[in-house]
């Protein structure tokens, strides 16, 4: 695998072409500059671009833009620091086409800072080696098969539930594209809470909640703790915190976040909020399944099958910029219907009779 570092920082340039030629069987090739990058890549062939959001010149969203263009199927990973205005670019590049990011970390150390960037790029690394379609747009990458079916469910329903209580959502890798998609199509009518868990770290949910918010009809905010979930408001767990769903004293739907371990390598986890939900007496409720990789999010939806009349849609393979956590969800039989992202949406309003 070739990979192509693209970053104005001398230290960082370095930083991050060291930690990519340490995985094994890649090679990196680092240049300075948005120009450089444009004329390495019509010359050569790399399979992964990592690269700076910010830089002298040609920025980081510029020459995605053009590598979107030119080399649709190339896989773009943006490196981003967490502040206000780098986390609010960072998520627009994931609207626009980037299939993940890495956040510079703040260290100590030029030691410190290089292994959290060594270990961010293996990931990286690897999800760039995953199989990719020759059809799709975005391209479908698909994750390692998913655990075995839950030895007991409940029957499928044939029918959604009349009365859902609750639409809840889980996503990672691809996701601030697939809800910026979804988003501006869903109703502000919608009768119930939105709940979404988005797997990003801390300092980029904020931005992905303004984003979604500014095009969309419904409110759109990062949760807080004791958050109300009110209907028509939709709430998006803060990275670093897994978000809970309880019942409060009076009935309301009242969000609780936490700092328990990770769950599936993540906080905030799908599963983590799903299962919560199913502890809430529910009549119904509504799951959304997107694209990302792993599984998280199918104990969930096995726990909400279990406790209440539920409906859970997984996205398809031809528009997942990742199908794993569909994926999981189809082989364990836990899904009522498979969609693919434009449906989404439609069928949301329709689940609730808009």
């Amino acid at each position: 695998m070739r990979i192509l570092v693209v970053d104005d920082s001398a230290l960082y340039r370095k930083i991050l072409t060291d930690a990519a030629s340490s995985a094994l069987g890649t090679e990196a090739v680092a240049v300075s500059n948005g120009e450089s990058a444009l004329k390495k890549l019509a010359s050569e062939k790399f399979d992964l671009v990592l690269l700076d959001v910010f830089m002298d010149g040609m920025n980081g969203p510029q020459v995605l833009e053009k590598i979107k263009v030119l080399y649709p199927k190339l896989a773009v990973i943006m490196v981003s620091g967490a502040t206000g205005r780098d986390a609010e670019i960072t998520i627009n590049c994931l609207s626009n086409g980037a299939i993940d990011f890495i956040p510079k970390p703040v260290g100590s150390s030029f030691e410190m800072v290089a292994e959290t960037l060594k270990a961010d790029i293996s990931k990286a690394v690897s999800l760039a080696r995953l199989p990719s379609s020759t059809t799709a747009s975005p391209s479908i990458i698909e994750a390692p098969r998913a655990p075995e079916p839950t030895p007991y469910l409940k029957p499928k329903r044939l029918q959604p539930p009349a009365f859902p209580e609750l639409l809840l959502i889980g996503v990672s890798t691809g996701g601030p594209l697939a809800l910026s998609k979804i988003f501006p199509i869903l109703s502000a009518k919608i009768p119930v809470p939105i709940l979404i868990v988005q797997h990003m770290p801390a300092g980029f949910t904020k931005s992905l909640a303004m984003q979604l918010d500014r095009s969309s009809d419904l409110t759109i905010s990062e949760a807080m703790e004791g958050d109300i979930a009110t209907p028509g408001h939709t709430l998006i767990a803060p990275g670093g915190f897994h978000m809970e769903v309880q019942r409060n004293a009076v009935g309301k739907f009242q969000v609780h976040l936490t700092s328990a371990p990770l769950v599936h390598s993540c906080r905030p986890s799908v599963d983590v909020l799903f299962n919560s939900a199913a502890k809430c007496n529910l009549r119904g409720a509504i799951a959304v399944i997107l694209t990302g990789m792993g599984s998280d999010g199918a104990d969930g939806v096995a726990s909400l099958r279990a406790a209440c009349s539920s409906w859970c849609i997984a996205q398809d393979a031809a528009t997942s910029t990742v199908y794993g956590m569909p994926k999981a969800i189809v082989q364990r039989d836990l899904h009522n219907e498979i969609l693919p992202l434009h449906e989404i949406a439609p069928r949301i309003n329709k689940l609730f009779r808009i």
